[in-house]
This record gives C-alpha cells, structure tokens and sequence, in this order.
C-alpha cells in the first residue's frame, strides 16, 4: 500500500465516528483514561495525568497508518474512547485494540466500534488473521471478543507486567473467511445483541 491509502481515514457506523485524533481530543481522553475503573486492566500511568492524555494524543497523531491505525472512538461530539489495529504486513495479521470510558458501557458501543475496524482492517489491508488479548479478568472485553465472532485460542501465562505483577492475558482470533461467514450470516444478529448486551 501507498499513497492515499497510508493516508488517515473516517469510518462512520449507526451511531459512531471512528477519526483520526486531534489536539482538541486531550481533555476527552483524559476524562475517560483517568478513570480508575477504566486504567483497571490495563498498563496506563496511575495517576493519569493531562500530560498523559496530552503525549497520548500526539503519539496517535503521529502513527504510521500504514502498519498502525488509530482511531478516536466519537459519540455525539464527544471522543469517548479509542481503537486501534496493529498491522504485521510480512505475516497478514493484525492486531485489535479498544478502549471505552465507563459512562458509555453498557451500550455496545465497543462492540460496534471493533466492528467497523476489522472489517476495514481485513479490507483494507488484506488481511489474514486478526487478533485481540485481554487480561484474563476483563470479562467485558473478551465479550466484545466473542461478539465480534473470535475463537478464543488459548491463555498467555504472565505475558503483561501490571503494577509490579505479572497477569494472565486471553487471545483471541478470527480469520478473514471466518470474518466473512459471520458478516454475512450473523452480523445484524450480533450487533443487536451488542446493543442489548453490557459491552
């Protein structure tokens, strides 16, 4: 890939906007990353800053879109999380990353937002095989998982250093020909399901 397709990207969905991050977005990330509750199962600095937030947001502004795509989560007009995929082109995977603020759980709108991002991503990209990890703990993410239609391959013993601890991560993954099955049989299913479910 080259040329205008390394080049930033929005993907629209029912209810959200999936965008490049902007300056404007450092007091939106900050809202939700210095949730305690949010920061729980993952490795983000404890106390989150608006430093934090303000060195998060260059970082994404400055990603390789050809090898890491970083997208704003938007609702309304309100940036309340992020997602991202991890591109490996010499073995065609691609690795899915979300993050929601915890006023907006419950409402599947993660679900909807990774959604949109593997499709693209298998698309885009030409992908393989996408995968996604989560602390063996974090039941609502590996929810969004399942939701997503991912086989949950096995458990990574002590693959994250959190807080001076070493934790068990989940992994799952979905192959393109599985992703297309799902898409067309079982997408509108699922995607009601997320906005029913708590993910």
């Amino acid at each position: 890939m080259n040329g205008d397709q390394d080049k930033p990207v929005e993907l629209p969905t029912v209810r959200l906007l999936l965008r490049p991050f902007e300056l404007t977005d450092v007091d939106d990330v900050w809202a939700y990353a210095s949730d305690s509750e949010v920061a729980r199962y993952r490795p983000l600095p404890d106390p989150y800053t608006r430093n934090d937030a303000t060195e998060f947001v260059h970082r994404q502004m400055r990603t390789d879109w050809s090898r890491n795509p970083e997208f704003a989560i938007v609702y309304g007009q309100q940036v309340v999380g992020g997602t991202s995929l991890h591109v490996n082109p010499e073995h065609e995977t691609g690795e899915l990353g979300y993050l929601l603020g915890r006023c907006w759980w419950g409402q599947g709108l993660a679900t909807e937002a990774a959604r949109a991002l593997v499709d693209w991503g298998f698309r885009h990209f030409r992908l393989h095989k996408v995968y996604a990890r989560a602390h063996v703990d974090n039941t609502r993410s590996w929810r969004v998982m399942e939701r997503l239609g991912m086989t949950r391959e096995g458990v990574l013993r002590g693959h994250w250093k959190m807080r001076d601890e070493h934790v068990d991560l989940v992994y799952y993954a979905v192959f393109r020909d599985e992703w297309a099955l799902w898409a067309d049989g079982g997408a509108d299913q699922n995607a009601k399901k997320a906005q029913d479910g708590n993910v």
